[in-house]
């Protein structure tokens, strides 16, 4: 049942309530919600995405400033113990999966202009690493990372948490062992039926029996292949020069293993560089010079990586109880996709980033233009996809500052416009 969410603390903080509002929106659909006397599940969930946005060191670093800015006591007990709740857990993920349905459908995509690319959901996969958490078990002399995986959705660049590595026994998960533990619906991520779903990782997920099992269900792998395959050419493919996002692409071919499994592979050559890719892929009808801008956007992940460790600062496990390692992801996935919404309503506001745009537009015209002195041309994979892929420090230090302040939203929004102006 939905609650009506308590008060916002400091509700004198409007930039603070327009960034949390799609969150309270979500909030309100949500099934798993329940009353506590002790601290409503609302103020778990805005005091997670507080966390995320503070840039503190530890848990009571953010307890004490917690207290500081909102005048309200918080004690260190009851903070761990939420943490540690199932139900609360269950809570967080049931909201942040539906902000990220949320971002998916309010988001316009500029992969939309592929027409071949609507009856694929689009995923870039990766593994992410923590520093443990404080009292963290010893294993032997030293403490073990935390891992996790994420995955970014390609289209709307939504940030979602797909599973914590299992470690028993073992230093890091190996990106495969993790993707074996996982059931072919888990893969599909709820697509319907008909709907094709590419995931796009990177070299540690090639393994094409296990991908080509998964074909069956409507699951494609995209990757880069590793060094000392041995593939067979089976067939080359034509290449319809006439498309333009084929520049660049130099072979197209159907390959197999030694176990006689075919799947295709794209090479790719780099005009400023000279540098030669080959893609390995399950999946036979869609243009090899989009399957290549694919991968070339399966960057963007890691790039939001960079985002929530160096810009947020969440570097460090939040507590030892795999519920709350599982907990943190969740509320860093809140915190990107938030962020997104709030860079989606600011540009509605008529704020952008002047400054980011000029760097962009300078760095679009240089490139061809030395490349032309060489009588060669930049490829339409490195122009037809321009977007910002992670907040920037201005943004989230302007957040930060108006997060405990009763400035009104027309004056904050000046303020941010008048930072990005500047380079």
């Amino acid at each position: 049942m939905a609650i009506t969410p308590s008060p916002l603390p400091g509700t004198s903080s409007e930039v603070r309530h327009q960034f949390l509002e799609p969150l309270r929106t979500v909030y309100d659909q949500a099934t798993r919600i329940r009353r506590c006397p002790a601290q409503s599940d609302w103020d778990w969930l805005t005091k997670g995405v507080d966390r995320v946005l503070a840039n503190v060191r530890s848990g009571r670093d953010f307890l004490q400033s917690f207290q500081l800015f909102w005048h309200r006591a918080l004690q260190v007990g009851p903070y761990f113990e939420a943490l540690a709740s199932e139900r609360r857990l269950g809570m967080v993920a049931e909201c942040s999966a539906l902000l990220r349905q949320r971002v998916d459908t309010l988001r316009p995509s500029p992969l939309a202009q592929f027409e071949a690319l609507a009856a694929f959901d689009l995923y870039a996969g990766d593994g992410h690493y923590l520093a443990h958490a404080t009292h963290d078990p010893r294993q032997g002399e030293t403490c073990w990372p935390t891992g996790h995986f994420f995955a970014l959705n390609l289209k709307s660049q939504s940030l979602f948490p797909l599973m914590l590595a299992d470690l028993s026994g073992r230093k890091k998960e190996h990106d495969l062992r993790a993707l074996k533990r996982q059931s072919v619906a888990w893969l599909r991520q709820g697509a319907g039926k008909g709907r094709k779903v590419l995931w796009v990782w990177d070299k540690a997920a090639v393994d094409l029996a296990f991908w080509q099992e998964r074909k069956a269900a409507g699951i494609y792998f995209l990757s880069l292949r590793k060094a000392g395959m041995c593939l067979n050419v089976e067939q080359e493919r034509a290449i319809d020069f006439a498309q333009p996002i084929n520049q660049g692409v130099t072979a197209d071919r159907v390959v197999t293993d030694r176990r006689g499994i075919r799947v295709r592979a794209i090479t790719f050559c780099n005009p400023g560089d000279g540098a030669v890719y080959e893609y390995l892929t399950n999946e036979l009808t869609l243009e090899p010079g989009l399957l290549v801008l694919l991968y070339k956007t399966r960057w963007e992940i890691e790039k939001v990586f960079d985002e929530t460790k160096t810009k947020l600062a969440e570097q460090k496990s939040w507590a030892t109880t795999t519920t709350a390692k599982a907990m943190q992801a969740h509320f860093v996935a809140i915190g990107h996709n938030l962020l997104l919404l709030l860079q989606d309503w600011q540009a509605e506001q008529g704020v952008a980033n002047t400054a980011e745009l000029e760097r962009r537009e300078k760095r679009q015209v240089k490139q061809p233009a030395e490349l032309q002195k060489t009588g060669r041309t930049l490829p339409l994979i490195y122009t037809v996809l321009q977007r910002f892929t992670q907040a920037t420090f201005k943004l989230i230090r302007w957040l930060r500052v108006h997060w405990h302040r009763p400035t009104p939203l027309p004056q904050a929004l000046l303020h941010l416009r008048t930072l990005y102006a500047k380079l």
